[in-house]
């Protein structure tokens, strides 16, 4: 069957977890002039995706979730929010000019736009309905919707089971380099024992609905964080969703090494899954946008291997 080549799927879904590429796979595609991209909208408290039930064991969505979903659906595709990156790129639903003169830019910036909602109230919100003067309403409902969702695996595994039509893009970082970063760029940040705390609610929670995963975690107590945090949040939520979707046409799994190795294939690859023309401008940019990458993704390993060394 091949149909990925033939229907374009209705919406994209970006899914994985944080410190794992989901923010670059974001920014590749909204190079695209006909895609609409928004950024974890579901942490925002005024987007319909807030308000579904929560997105950590798939039994506990209720059996109206399907409806509930496409509603939410329908109404972030014509919404923006604080989260997204406004004008980075040029739409073919955004007026150009405006953009050009900087007026989407002054969007990201919630002070200007509290001011702006003494006229226009929506604004005053984590997110909003894209604006008349902004976009052409009628270019907007025609734009791609590409939706980046952390951490959601029950939703991406409901998705894949239930709703064909919809591309889920689910991108796996090596363990390795997944802890490093969040090592570096979010425990430093937080309190280790909450991280543990919260870890441990989410797999007891886990653990509670599905004996199998309760086995393999064997005593929650004695994990540390970083224990906890690798079963969690890269382990039970990688292996859930690729199981849900390996053999499925709308799901595409992509490997962050793999993407940093060779952006330009992977990237033209994705163009192709979701039917979005593939031009000089966006392989340049996207050669831009990994200049730095490769560094990055294999920085982890130069520090195991100095440690080991020592």
């Amino acid at each position: 069957m091949e149909q990925h080549d033939t229907v374009r799927p209705d919406y994209a879904v970006i899914v994985g977890q944080g410190r794992s590429g989901t923010n670059w796979l974001l920014d590749l595609l909204d190079l695209s002039p006909r895609t609409h991209c928004r950024s974890e909208a579901n942490e925002l408290a005024a987007s319909p995706l807030a308000q579904l039930p929560s997105p950590i064991v798939r039994n506990h969505l209720g059996k109206n979730f399907g409806e509930q979903w496409d509603r939410a659906i329908a109404l972030s595709a014509l919404r923006l929010g604080e989260r997204d990156r406004i004008g980075a790129h040029p739409k073919a639903y955004l007026y150009e000019p405006l953009r050009w003169l900087g007026g989407t830019t002054l969007l990201n910036k919630r002070k200007v736009r509290q001011l702006l909602s003494l006229a226009m109230p929506g604004l005053g919100e984590s997110e909003w309905f894209v604006s008349w003067w902004l976009a052409s309403q009628d270019a907007l409902k025609r734009a791609f919707v590409v939706l980046k969702l952390n951490q959601v695996l029950a939703w991406a595994e409901w998705l894949l089971l239930n709703r064909p039509q919809a591309l889920v893009i689910h991108i796996v970082r090596h363990p390795g380099g997944f802890l490093n970063s969040w090592q570096n760029r979010y425990l430093t940040t937080q309190d280790p024992e909450a991280v543990k705390k919260a870890n441990y609610e989410r797999l007891q929670q886990i653990a509670n609905s599905d004996s199998h995963w309760a086995k393999r975690f064997g005593d929650l107590e004695t994990m540390s964080v970083e224990e906890s945090e690798l079963w969690y949040y890269w382990c039970y939520a990688a292996e859930t969703i690729h199981g849900a979707g390996c053999d499925r046409e709308n799901y595409l799994y992509i490997v962050y090494e793999e993407l940093v190795a060779d952006p330009l294939a992977v990237t033209e690859m994705l163009y192709k899954k979701c039917h979005l023309p593939w031009k000089i401008e966006i392989e340049r940019k996207v050669t831009q946008s990994a200049s730095s990458s490769n560094a990055i993704a294999i920085a982890w390993r130069n520090k195991h291997h100095q440690s080991m060394s020592i």
